[in-house]
């Protein structure tokens, strides 16, 4: 049975015709993923999210210490590692002045003093609030600490946006950041909204799940 199989692996057809189910007539291996991408790491309950009540306004050059939403990973040093899957900011109050706006963060490169007065966070698998991440968010404002609130620290992400009729709200800013930062224990980690015009404010937010890493 194991030699047919392999026979089957190993030959090259004319044709596009499958072979068996699991190889195709070009010998190419047939792979369905089983789940989705973030979904056991969701269902487990180490996926988080959280966005600020208070909006801020934007900026109109690159911030030091401001940002729109403020992160600190509590955990001990050599604990865990915060990975960070997405940035939002939603603009839910109309201004009168056509903008351009596009999300931008910094992230930490030294231990520093933890960010005051979390927000609530919430899980990701909806089994509510919850007070046992290790992660520290804080509301927007002059928030950073002097060492990871550089202007040279400051990273655009994601697309731009464009506001195309003035006085509604309705943009949404997203960018899909797929584990390409981590928050190593003790840095801080901050978001804003660069635009336009400062009159644009926005509800800013992080999504993101927790993991014990080896850092290089």
């Amino acid at each position: 049975m194991g030699n047919t199989f392999l026979n089957k692996f190993l030959k090259r057809g004319t044709t596009s015709t499958e072979l068996s189910a699991q190889v195709t007539a070009a010998g190419e291996a047939l792979i369905a993923a089983g789940m989705a991408p973030y979904e056991e790491t969701t269902r487990a309950g180490n996926a988080f999210h959280c966005t600020t009540t208070v909006a801020t306004g934007s900026v109109i050059a690159l911030p030091t210490t401001t940002a729109g939403v403020g992160m600190y990973n509590n955990a001990a040093e050599g604990g865990k590692s915060i990975i960070i899957d997405a940035i939002y900011a939603v603009n839910i109050v109309g201004h009168g002045v056509l903008t351009q706006s596009s999300l931008i963060y910094v992230v930490g490169q030294t231990s520093v003093a933890a960010l005051a007065t979390p927000l609530v966070i919430r899980r990701n698998n909806g089994n509510g609030a919850t007070n046992d991440s290790i992660a520290i968010i804080k509301a927007g404002g002059a928030i950073l600490d002097g060492v990871t609130g550089v202007a040279i620290g400051w990273i655009g992400a994601g697309q731009t946006s464009n506001q195309s009729v003035i006085s509604l709200p309705g943009q949404v800013l997203w960018a899909d950041i797929g584990g390409r930062i981590i928050v190593p224990p003790k840095r801080q980690f901050g978001i804003n909204v660069m635009s336009s015009n400062v009159e644009n404010t926005w509800n800013c937010g992080i999504m993101w799940h927790e993991k014990q890493l080896t850092l290089g």
